[in-house]
């Protein structure tokens, strides 16, 4: 078949009611406008030709329970029809009287176009404009063993200095952690305790450099499955403790440092999102749906201005 045939909708042979076996080339791709004086053919090449087959291939592709809604339509009496895409048409008329009816629910695109929206959908922060992307064990699995071999690396929870410091670092030791980390520097957390001043310290300062809980301490090793199951059970382990957070500090053998945020909650600038979900794109299901409007397009109150529009006069004044 030609390339410029691949570009057209090509009717022949078509005979629905006044037509007369004409022949017609339709652009795909256009808009395309049938226009001529009443009882010329427009409806019966449109609708009952085109559209009728159009249909007919588009009802094959939906579920029995669909069909039952839409109809029966029979094939158009023409000799040939190709290049028509499954299709759908929109009459000037309300054939229902849900407010939430449209004509992506009617014939079902709407479904799809949710799963679609559910699978595909990022999300990003309005505030930096970055993209939200929780963090799972494997992405920090994989961000380790991304670093070159033996490098040093200590995975941390940074511990907030406001609440009771004493008490927190209390309960660590009593559930088997040993080591803090703070200013680069490891230390032994019965140490840290027997030093009143230093807790009283790190306790008030503010915009200081953060305390952290050492949660493992490992050179970066390729191709090992004990290291991997080790670094596995601490991330995990950090996220529970960090409360959705754990901070990786590495060093190069350079001796330069970095430190790696990751969270496991779906946040980013401080605010929490909603991750994407078939329900959030859905206007009939109360979690997508506008909390302004309920998924109706309108609200139903009283409108002030329209009650006084005129707040410069009293009510003797007539407002």
């Amino acid at each position: 078949m030609s390339q410029s045939n691949n570009k057209e909708i090509i009717i022949k042979g078509a005979r629905a009611h006044n037509l007369k076996n004409i022949d017609v080339n339709i652009k795909r791709n256009k808009l395309t406008v049938v226009t001529g004086v009443s009882g010329s053919g427009k409806s019966s090449l449109v609708f009952d030709t085109l559209y009728a087959e159009g249909q007919r291939r588009y009802v094959e592709s939906l579920s029995a329970y669909a069909r039952q809604f839409l109809g029966k339509m029979n094939k158009p009496d023409v000799d040939y029809i190709h290049g028509i895409s499954p299709s759908i048409a929109i009459e000037q008329k309300v054939n229902t009287r849900n407010a939430r009816s449209t004509v992506a629910t009617s014939t079902e695109i709407y479904d799809y176009l949710k799963l679609l929206f559910a699978r595909i959908g990022v999300t990003f922060s309005p505030i930096s404009g970055n993209m939200v992307k929780r963090h799972t064990i494997d992405d920090v699995v994989q961000h380790i063993l991304a670093l070159p071999e033996n490098t040093k690396a200590y995975l941390l929870v940074t511990i907030n200095t406001e609440n009771e410091l004493r008490k927190q670092l209390e309960v660590y030791l009593q559930t088997g952690f040993n080591r803090l980390f703070l200013n680069n520097e490891m230390l032994d957390i019965e140490e840290f305790l027997s030093n009143d001043e230093l807790v009283k310290q790190t306790a008030k300062a503010k915009n200081a450099e953060p305390l952290y809980l050492l949660i493992d301490r490992f050179a970066v090793q390729q191709n090992d499955e004990d290291f991997l199951n080790r670094i596995s059970d601490s991330i995990q382990t950090a996220f529970f403790e960090g409360l959705g957070e754990c901070v990786l500090h590495t060093i190069n053998e350079e001796g330069k440092t970095q430190y790696e945020l990751f969270n496991n909650r779906f946040e980013l600038d401080g605010q929490k999102f909603e991750e994407p979900s078939v329900n959030l794109f859905s206007f009939n299901n109360p979690f997508g749906a506008c909390k302004t409007c309920e998924g109706l397009g309108n609200v139903i109150g009283i409108d002030e201005d329209l009650v006084v529009p005129d707040k410069g006069l009293s009510i003797f004044e007539d407002a």
